[in-house]
């Protein structure tokens, strides 16, 4: 169920307080598909390495959480990455993730 920026920046932030404060150790990203995103793309283990996935109501919103995340809270990602879609994914980087 598709949920408004301000909530979706409050969980990644909720998220991130419960699990590890340093956000500068996690990666913020959006697309169209997360799973094969974050499995194919940024090699992260859904079993073991901390990560969660939000629908936002559209492609524009999720850019909006997405370039916030990164401004305001210094997450990691790439707002320039050619990349669209409604689901906004951030995930703790580790030795076995590619930003």
């Amino acid at each position: 169920m598709p949920s408004g920026t301000g909530k979706i920046i409050r969980d990644i932030r909720s998220f991130i307080a419960r699990h590890d404060e340093n956000y500068g150790n996690w990666y913020v990203g959006i697309t169209t598909d997360p799973i094969s995103r974050l499995l194919d793309d940024h090699k992260v283990d859904i079993n073991v390495d901390l990560w969660l996935c939000s629908e936002a109501f559209s492609d524009k919103e999720a850019r909006m959480v997405e370039e916030r995340l990164i401004s305001e809270s210094d997450v990691t990602g790439d707002c320039k990455d050619g990349e669209s879609g409604r689901f906004v994914y951030a995930y703790r980087m580790s030795d076995n993730t590619q930003p």
